[in-house]
């Protein structure tokens, strides 16, 4: 019987706190969508749903952000291979002695340059250097609202990266 009461004690106080983590996130977005404009029954605004989508952790943004630089990088590094190629087809061509040394310094820089930059690590990183890889930096939160404007009705779904505790956030549209 005591086991039964404490089950049914822990069941109410995780529907509680559930019900309290949505209701934070609908008052987090809403007052993002509505700040500055008309009030929320002037809109006729309502969260017609909402729902947790996930989590991004240190080690997401970790990844994302070494991701971004590969790609930024990348085009540079293309760049340098196409005047590496140049110059070592000039110097396939060439028969003077001090344009062979010309274009073999210009090659041997180039391929330092390569390495270097395929060698390159992030440097935005360091913001993260103390942090646990599994810390929560966002939840991703899908809302679908509909908010009357001009007398129309309309639906839009976003999902909102909100901080961990869901008192902020930005949106990101997903579909209309």
């Amino acid at each position: 019987m005591k086991n039964v009461i404490y089950l049914l004690i822990a069941v109410f106080l995780v529907s509680c706190g559930s019900n309290s983590s949505k209701s934070n996130y609908e008052k987090t977005i809403t007052d993002h969508l509505l700040k500055g404009s008309d009030t929320k029954e002037n809109l006729n605004f309502k969260i017609v749903e909402i729902n947790e989508q996930g989590n991004v952790t240190v080690a997401d943004s970790i990844a994302y952000l070494t991701e971004e630089f590969k790609k930024d990088k990348q085009p540079v590094i293309s760049r340098i291979e196409l005047a590496k190629k140049m110059s070592e087809d000039l110097l396939a061509k060439t028969k003077k002695q001090s344009d062979i040394d010309k274009y073999n310094a210009d090659i041997a820089v180039m391929n330092t340059r390569i390495d270097s930059l395929k060698n390159l690590v992030p440097d935005n990183l360091q913001g993260y250097d103390k942090r646990n890889t599994s810390d929560v930096l966002a939840i991703i939160v899908r809302c679908k609202y509909s908010v009357q404007l001009s007398g129309t009705p309309k639906e839009e779904t976003f999902d909102f990266y909100l901080s961990p505790d869901g008192s902020q956030g930005n949106r990101i549209k997903i579909s209309s």
